[in-house]
């Protein structure tokens, strides 16, 4: 996923939250939940809710046309051109400030843990008192007592603390245990981290302080219940709002543990406290029927934020034919067939717009497609095409309308005449062969069928980050795991129920690693061989105009990298002013040379040779397919410019 569309997204996650937060913030008031528990488990809620938002719709995948190309411009100038300024693109820096911003606020937490720990080692022992089940430590360092630790909690209080009066001791005492017993220490760390990992987002923050605010109320209520002293204990409320520790940190409000007082909370905190109505009981029908009703609401707010601001997944590339464009009219899909342009249709000069009415099922594939209007020579390769679509799941249940424009292209690339030949009488015209007087070497034979029982690797292409994810916690095996011809069932059968399209197939690399490969079957999914022990081996299908052995980039196929090249020397007896360019079809070998080079647009025989001749001088990083180096077919383009 590019940094753009990780900005996209934490940009629209953003509003989703913000959005969600908003109207939620509304539900306590409106629903009267005024009881401090059933405040404290509704912030939760929310919170949740906010965090599990990216995984309540499907991502929307955008369908990209096009194909994927090696381009590399070459100038050759009379003049020294002038140095490229850097420019770093916004995305990327705004990703490095929040990567930077949670760096930071991770290392103030482990700061703050490693404070309480020195605070605990400085401690003095308090006399134990019976039914205490944590350590009583007075300290100096601290001016309200502070509860943390999970198997061997801890409890400081204020140096002064045995001076206070005994009523008052006891009613701190009941707060903090409390603490220890509802194991509190553990939410507030979670919840730390949570606003380390979303320091950017003010709504989160809020959120958070109101899950604080709403589990000190309830700690509250339940010490007054239990000590019936309401007195003493609003008076420790305000003793310890009014203490100090000269040169001491103060009141901790940042530290990673629960505090009887934060100096923000004092007022709401007395108020309830104070009302004796606000202490009422209500009843659990009553309660429940509220709480339903909220969780419902958040529910609700959940989905139509989504909707509002969707996210957005990896686009998928379809390679639909030269002079081919579909036009959704505003549907969304998972994925697509590319649509071909039918060979018999193109000589005849064929034009038009298929106009195609689809019916969706329960699970938004294609269960029926209807051709409304279009050329006859065109019908059946749309319908062919578009009877494997599957639309996004929010279409499920309905009919779309969907539009397939061809225009015949004005050049056939795959025809393009060199030397008053045709590359389509001649399938394997090799013009560096030519020049050099030799044959270029034949290319490897494909991966030797699998034989290990061991999986190492499972390739999943063709869907969206989320939809990867789930069909992983479908598969019946994980990486590491053992490999058997029951297994392959179970996993042909597991992604069958997921999608529909999907197909399975494994591979075995030179090295001897087992992959499983799992895609779309009309979309650069794996192609299924049968080898002779039985077993299933697939190698990722290359287009028709490739030969055997040469694959295409994308689909698990990494494009090459030119590691060093030569300049075109310019034809001298051309004038200034003059610019243009030669388009070359190569394929880069496993050893990084450029082999069979075809002229695909041509700027006259000399400009066509220099380019030739630089060409075959350049060394690339060969291309790999799941880690091993294979032949890449890549178009490269030589700008010639005389100034």
């Amino acid at each position: 996923m590019s940094n753009v569309l990780v900005w996209s997204n934490i940009l629209a996650w953003s509003l989703q939250a913000g959005l969600v937060v908003g109207v939620g913030a509304l539900a306590p008031e409106i629903l009267k939940l005024r009881m401090p528990r059933a405040r404290l488990l509704y912030w939760q809620v929310l919170l949740v809710a906010c965090l599990s938002l990216p995984w309540i719709r499907g991502w929307r995948q955008e369908v990209v046309t096009g194909a994927i190309q090696v381009s590399s411009v070459i100038t050759a100038a009379a003049a020294a051109s002038a140095p490229v300024r850097r420019v770093i693109p916004f995305p990327q820096i705004a990703l490095w400030v929040l990567a930077a911003g949670i760096a930071l606020r991770l290392l103030w937490l482990g700061a703050g843990i490693v404070r309480l720990g020195a605070y605990r080692r400085r401690g003095r022992t308090m006399e134990p008192r019976p039914g205490i089940g944590a350590s009583l430590l007075l300290s100096d360092d601290v001016a309200s007592p502070v509860t943390f630790g999970w198997r061997d909690p801890v409890v400081l209080l204020p140096a002064d603390f045995p001076e206070l009066p005994e009523p008052m001791q006891e009613a701190i005492l009941c707060h903090e245990l409390l603490h220890v017993e509802r194991r509190d220490w553990l939410f507030t760390i979670a919840e730390e981290l949570v606003r380390a990992l979303l320091w950017f987002h003010p709504a989160i923050w809020w959120v958070i302080g109101e899950i604080q605010l709403a589990r000190e109320q309830a700690v509250d209520r339940a010490v007054i219940e239990t000590t019936q002293a309401r007195g003493p204990y609003v008076d420790a409320l305000l003793l310890m709002a009014g203490a100090s520790i000269p040169g001491a940190p103060g009141q901790l409000d940042l530290a990673p543990a629960p505090m009887f007082l934060r100096r923000r909370h004092l007022k709401r905190r007395l108020m309830e406290v104070v009302k004796e109505a606000r202490m009422a009981t209500i009843s659990k029908t009553r309660l429940a029927c509220a709480m339903g009703a909220a969780v419902m609401m958040v529910a609700g707010i959940c989905w139509l934020a989504t909707g509002a601001f969707p996210l957005l997944a990896a686009p998928q590339m379809v390679n639909d034919a030269a002079g081919v464009a579909v036009n959704m009219n505003g549907s969304q899909l998972m994925h697509r067939a590319p649509v071909t342009y039918p060979a018999e249709a193109l000589a005849k000069g064929v034009e038009g717009t298929v106009v195609v009415q689809v019916k969706l099922d329960a699970n938004a594939e294609v269960s029926d497609a209807t051709v409304l209007s279009g050329p006859d020579e065109l019908r059946k390769a749309v319908l062919q095409s578009v009877l494997s679509w599957h639309f996004d799941r929010s279409a499920a249940s309905t009919t779309r309308t969907v539009n397939v424009d061809f225009v015949k292209p004005a050049i056939d690339a795959a025809r393009a005449p060199v030397d008053g030949r045709s590359l389509a009488l001649m399938p394997n015209y090799r013009l560096a062969a030519a020049a050099s007087g030799r044959m270029a070497p034949p290319p490897p034979p494909p991966p030797p069928p699998p034989t290990s029982q061991k999986l190492n690797h499972i390739d999943i292409a063709g869907l969206s980050d989320n939809a990867r994810a789930e069909l992983l916690a479908r598969l019946p095996v994980q990486e590491g795991g053992e490999w058997t011809p029951q297994t392959f069932n179970a996993v042909r059968e597991a992604a069958s129920q997921f999608d529909s399209h999907l197909t399975v197939g494994v591979a075995q690399a030179a090295n001897g690693a087992l992959t499983l490969h799992i895609g779309l079957a009309n979309n650069g999914g794996p192609a299924f061989l049968q080898t002779a022990n039985g077993g299933p081996a697939v190698q990722p299908p290359a287009p028709a105009d490739l030969p055997a052995g040469v694959y295409s980039v994308g689909n698990g196929t990494t494009p090459p990298s030119v590691l060093s090249k030569v300049d075109p020397i310019f034809p001298q007896d051309q004038s200034g002013g003059f610019a243009g360019s030669v388009m070359l079809s190569i394929v880069v070998g496993t050893d990084g040379k450029a082999q069979d080079i075809r002229v695909v647009k041509s700027l006259g025989a000399e400009f066509d040779d220099n380019a030739v001749a630089a060409l075959q001088q350049w060394v690339f990083r060969p291309g790999m397919n799941h880690g091993v180096p294979v032949n890449v077919r890549a178009q490269i383009e030589v700008n010639f410019r005389k100034l």
